[in-house]
């Protein structure tokens, strides 16, 4: 737990750290939210019910490490291409540090669209569930800004360069994410 909150108050340094459990826990974390959470939550509390498929839940679970897996390849070759020097490892150890506020939202997903019933027609709920997403894309946003400076050591023009290709990658990705079944982008 001690290790989760330094993701959280200190970023720069667990990007610089490269801990290896941390990144495995929140992505895998997030990625089971997306895949097995969300669909079991549906199954035992949602109002239709849903059948359950493991199949499916297990086709999720590897779409989602291999979207991981596709963005650090993307943000690697586009920090390459910007003139970083970090290696590919690099980018796969660090970037699910950036994952909790990713958590956070696959969970509020998986909730909401359960429990749709709860909150709908509320304003009071309507504006805190605003608030809490805009929360965290922002929250995102600034671990992505500080990723890019602290482990691909860009900076200036380069930063922004590479910060507006990673964006067009990242929506590319995030799209092609909810077309395969993952509510969430795992991004």
């Amino acid at each position: 737990m001690r290790e989760m909150l330094r993701v959280l108050n200190r970023p720069k340094e667990a990007f610089k750290s490269g801990n290896t459990a941390e990144t495995t826990i929140l992505v895998l974390l997030t990625v089971l939210v997306n895949s097995a959470f969300g669909p079991l939550l549906e199954h035992f509390f949602g109002k239709f019910g849903c059948e359950l498929d493991v199949l499916q839940m297990l086709r999720l679970t590897a779409l989602g490490l291999a979207s991981y897996l596709a963005i650090c390849a993307v943000i690697w070759l586009v920090c390459r291409c910007f003139g970083s020097r970090a290696s590919l490892n690099n980018h796969i150890l660090a970037w699910g540090m950036s994952f909790f506020p990713t958590l956070l939202c696959a969970l509020v997903v998986a909730v909401t669209e359960t429990f749709f019933y709860v909150f709908w027609n509320s304003i009071a709920w309507g504006v805190f569930f605003n608030v809490l997403f805009g929360g965290i894309l922002l929250w995102k946003t600034v671990l992505y800004v500080i990723y890019l400076r602290e482990v691909a050591q860009l900076r200036g023009g380069r930063l922004i360069g590479a910060m507006v290709v990673i964006c067009v990658f990242i929506v590319f990705l995030a799209w092609t994410n909810t077309h395969l079944g993952l509510k969430s982008p795992v991004i």
